[in-house]
């Protein structure tokens, strides 16, 4: 992934945002097709860090979904990658431009309160709490879970990167008052679950192990670590 890149990208992402295949295909005709195989290479593309060819793709791919029904989400889709592709290359603007863009016709579509705009919202927060405006971000943190706490529960493991990637703002803002009992409640709950995102997990442990280190806790700090250690060998 580039390295503008923080590390948080939600479920939303660049390589995610793609509808599956499945929902797809009854409805595919020729162009709906075109707009799939442009999104595909758009992804690739931008996998592979080559920007030009990418932006190339996405920019085919709505051209297509500008002809779809203004019902249909592929446009709003379309924008939110080709933000991503505009902020791995810090065109800050032009990304800020194309996720209000495709915020706003995701909403149309599904209303303020759907599951799928509440992760494009966790998106937008995450994109300005890399550009350091945590004014910003943290209204749409938390709209974000509130609607997904609400409609998936706090243990989904799509409430549990939200909680975590708003710690994780306070903790760069020194606000680590808020920031621990978001951390110890992820804590909680990951640690009590069979299965849990172990990479999630170990992002939970060296960021709370830090929070502590900053407070003067470093007692507490050293068996996280000590926990962190223990993951990362049995990987």
């Amino acid at each position: 992934m580039p390295a503008r890149d923080s590390g948080r990208r939600f479920a939303g992402g660049i390589l995610q945002r793609a509808l599956p295949a499945a929902l797809l295909a009854a409805s595919l005709a020729c162009q709906n097709q075109s707009w799939e195989q442009y999104m595909n290479a758009g992804a690739f593309a931008y996998q592979d860090e080559n920007y030009e060819e990418a932006e190339q793709w996405f920019l085919s791919a709505e051209q297509a979904a500008l002809r779809f029904d203004p019902s249909d989400p592929r446009l709003a889709v379309t924008l939110g990658n080709l933000a991503d592709l505009y902020h791995a290359q810090a065109r800050d603007a032009e990304a800020e431009s194309l996720y209000h863009e495709a915020l706003s016709r995701l909403e149309r579509i599904d209303g303020l309160d759907s599951p799928r705009v509440a992760r494009f919202v966790a998106d937008l927060a995450g994109f300005y709490a890399v550009l350091d405006r945590p004014e910003e971000a943290e209204p749409l943190f938390l709209r974000a879970l509130a609607t997904l706490d609400w409609e998936l529960g706090p243990e989904h493991h799509d409430v549990l990167v939200v909680r975590t990637r708003l710690a994780g703002m306070y903790l760069e803002s020194a606000r680590y008052d808020v920031a621990d009992p978001l951390y110890r409640e992820v804590l909680a709950i990951m640690l009590a679950t069979t299965g849990s995102d172990q990479d999630l997990l170990l992002t939970v442990l060296r960021e709370y192990a830090r929070l502590l280190r900053s407070t003067g806790r470093d007692e507490e700090a050293a068996e996280i670590e000590a926990r962190a250690r223990e993951i990362v060998d049995a990987l």
